[in-house]
């Protein structure tokens, strides 16, 4: 399993201007942090042929969900809370898996050090949890 510590990003749509097409600067700063965090922190295998993934987007909660229970408060409120703690609650709000998981995919595969490219992806299971630590955990595994 390879921890990535930022927050996920959904991959934006491209722009276009009087100078061509280009990515959202924001966007293509938080693709090179992670390219470079892959970079620096990877020490797996390269993988060269069909390989399938498990990747867990953690994404960051409301403010009202991520608040710690006040000692009065219902036992609703104190539930949601343990399983927001335990990362057990389900992010079905706006943001398509498949954006998140093509920001992550292109910034691996712009690593050079993971796999040739994410079109070796044969498989995968993705999901999206609410978090108080957001982040992205990827498993590969290679398909024989």
């Amino acid at each position: 399993m390879f921890l990535i510590p930022f927050e996920p990003k959904p991959q934006s749509r491209p722009r276009s201007g009087k100078f061509g097409v280009y990515e959202v600067p924001e966007m293509a700063r938080w693709r090179k942090k992670v390219t470079d965090f892959v970079k620096q922190n990877y020490d797996g295998r390269y993988f060269d042929g069909a390989i399938k993934t498990e990747v867990t987007f953690y994404m960051k909660a409301p403010k009202a969900m991520a608040e710690q229970p006040k000692p009065r408060s219902r036992q609703k409120k104190r539930d949601e809370y343990a399983r927001f703690i335990a990362e057990k609650i389900p992010y079905a709000k706006k943001i398509d898996l498949d954006n998140l998981e093509k920001s992550v995919y292109d910034s691996i595969t712009s690593s050079g050090i993971v796999w040739e490219d994410d079109c070796l992806i044969v498989e995968h299971r993705t999901r999206k949890l609410y978090s108080p630590s957001p982040r992205i955990e990827i498993e590969i595994e290679e398909v024989e």
